[in-house]
């Protein structure tokens, strides 16, 4: 089975280095000056236990890939960038023995890395089979040819299952809601959020075993189990923060990110949203936030700042914005998360934690 990574940055790129570095087989998607480096020089992982170099093949568009029918294409865009990627595969050829049996859209597996819940969506436009992917991962990508990932051995935990297999992507449909409640929602068959853990649809999926054991082999930890986006709606609160990064710099206030998170579990216990409790979570993660230093690097921030610090679009717009998204469709009001998203279109981490303090209290009280 071969991985198309389709999306070479923090996550697809760690992703990718170490599927090479263990034998497996991926092929990284990555364009301009980072494929370009990758090409010619191979992908530089640096890690707190490792610096190294793997080579790893790379192809800048579809045209450059033959699919092959035991293909797995993995989206690690931003979720900005989705659709266009989505729609540059969905058409392409997929072949067996020289001759093409069908497309990419109909025949190959579509697995969704990305932060928030707009992915799977997005991705069910075009694809018949799109699986979940909640990461956990602090990757970090500011030079081209370069990934950093700042945990080891463990390089990031992955929970993993169809994207429609248990809850709702939002709204009335989903039963229960509130902080602390169990994964297993609305007809999932989840078994909890132990370490080593199950669900029963996913645990019986060839692919996903398959998956599960070449991601494993390659110093990650996978869970599959049949609500993904239960877990996702959970990483969805914790990215709130992205944004502040971006505003403020790396050392965001966290009084205000609790501002932003309380308001959005508001709107999720308000349309009947759950998600994990917080020791559900503490067993799946592991050490996947216990961060150490890496040598050689500086000040290091999450995603939204490394868009910001190498002069790229960020995807506040699905994550604070799916909260003003849910909130607005149901007739909620979520005016922090969306003064947020409305700031961060701008933000060049330079803003004043007194200023973005003003701000919110202004929309706070109207």
């Amino acid at each position: 089975m071969r991985y198309v990574i389709i999306g070479a940055g923090a996550i697809g790129g760690v992703l990718g280095a170490r599927l090479a570095q263990h034998g497996k087989s991926p092929l990284l998607i990555a364009r301009g000056e980072h494929g370009d480096v990758i090409a010619s020089a191979g992908m530089r992982l640096r890690s707190p236990d490792d610096d190294t170099v793997v080579r790893i093949p790379v192809a800048s568009k579809p045209a450059g890939v033959h699919l092959r029918v035991d293909d797995v294409l993995v989206f690690a865009t931003k979720t900005q960038s989705l659709d266009a990627a989505v729609r540059e595969w969905v058409d392409e050829p997929v072949y067996v023995d020289g001759r093409s049996i069908g497309t990419a859209g109909a025949l190959l597996p579509a697995f969704i890395a990305l932060n928030g819940i707009e992915g799977e969506r997005i991705a069910a436009r075009y694809f018949d089979r799109v699986y979940a992917v909640c990461v956990w991962l602090p990757g970090v990508h500011l030079v081209p040819g370069e990934v950093i990932v700042r945990i080891a051995p463990s390089s990031g935990t992955f929970i993993v299952g169809p994207a429609f297999g248990g809850a709702s992507l939002g709204g009335s449909g989903s039963s229960g809601g509130g902080a602390g409640s169990s994964s297993a929602t609305g007809g999932s068959s989840s078994t909890g959020g132990g370490p080593g853990s199950t669900a029963g649809g996913a645990a019986a999926d060839p692919l996903l075993l398959e998956l599960q054991r070449d991601w494993q082999d390659a110093t990650f930890r996978i869970f599959l189990d049949d609500d993904v986006l239960a877990w996702k709606h959970r990483k969805l609160l914790s990215n709130l923060g992205n944004a502040l990064q971006a505003l403020l710099g790396p050392d965001a206030a966290p009084d205000i990110y609790d501002d932003l998170r309380s308001e959005a579990e508001a709107v999720y216990r308000a349309l009947g949203i759950t998600w994990p409790s917080d020791d559900d979570e503490a067993a799946r993660r592991g050490n996947a936030f216990d961060l150490r230093p890496v040598p050689g690097t500086g000040e290091l921030g999450g995603s939204s700042w490394q868009s910001v610090q190498r002069g790229g679009s960020i995807e506040t717009d699905y994550l604070n914005g799916e909260i003003s998204l849910l909130a607005r469709s149901h007739g909620l009001d979520a005016p922090l998360n969306a003064e947020v998203q409305r700031l961060a279109r701008s933000a060049d981490g330079a803003m004043s934690v007194e200023r973005l303090r003003e701000l919110l209290e202004r929309v706070a009280a109207r």
